[in-house]
């Protein structure tokens, strides 16, 4: 298994500013955080960039795309006029329905963990989720232009970085049952004559057998 992990902005580009504190600086801190909780738990990290550099959305896609990344997450905080605007939101692909499911677990998790405001789980074509490979989400964390979320990512990156990482680890282990339990039912039906790993290959010859079961020997 192996997650890209996207810290936004970088370099040249500050993302939003808020007094003397950059978007940047606060997505790269959560980010490495969110790498060191995965490695523990033996999960394998591609990092965008892992120091303060520019790094374009091409760029970034394609770091993840070669790789072969399984998910990609990419790590940001919100900004607004208005510093009543507050709160944590993820986006997803609206295509894709394991970004949509990864979104929600790692929503519900850093709710859960910050008591920030939940904006709930959203559907873009941001850069970054459309052109990667793999199923994405983008983690808007908090609002940097509302004093208490800004205070919250300035405090707690630690609370932050473990609710996405949880939320992730939560979404793995969620993919891994179901795919398990569909093998167990194919072999139930006769369709498949073993388990089968579901990380594990599958050769043509084993695909057309399988074909050849459903079409009922065909």
């Amino acid at each position: 298994m192996l997650i890209a992990v996207d810290p936004g902005h970088g370099g040249k580009d500050p993302g939003a500013v808020v007094g003397d504190y950059k978007e940047k600086d606060i997505n790269l801190n959560i980010a490495l955080k969110i790498r060191d909780i995965l490695v523990k738990e033996n999960i394998g990290v591609i990092m965008t960039r892992d120091k303060d550099e520019t790094v374009d959305l091409q760029q970034r896609c394609d770091i993840a795309n070669k790789s072969k990344a399984d998910y990609f997450i990419s790590i940001h905080c919100n900004s607004f006029t208005d510093p009543s605007a507050n709160g944590t939101e993820t986006y997803a692909y609206p295509r894709s329905l394991a970004g949509r499911n990864l979104a929600q677990y790692v929503q519900n998790e850093i709710v859960e963990m910050l008591k920030t405001t939940n904006r709930g789980v959203k559907y873009e074509s941001f850069y970054v989720l459309k052109h990667t490979v793999m199923p994405a989400i983008l983690v808007e964390t908090a609002f940097m232009s509302n004093p208490q979320n800004l205070d919250l990512l300035l405090q707690k990156p630690d609370a932050f970085a473990q609710g996405i990482a949880n939320g992730t680890i939560k979404f793995l282990k969620s993919v891994n049952y179901k795919q398990t339990d569909d093998i167990e039912k194919l072999q139930m039906k006769g369709i498949i004559d073993k388990h089968y790993d579901p990380k594990s290959y599958v050769t043509w010859g084993e695909f057309a057998s399988v074909i050849l079961k459903i079409l009922g020997g065909r």
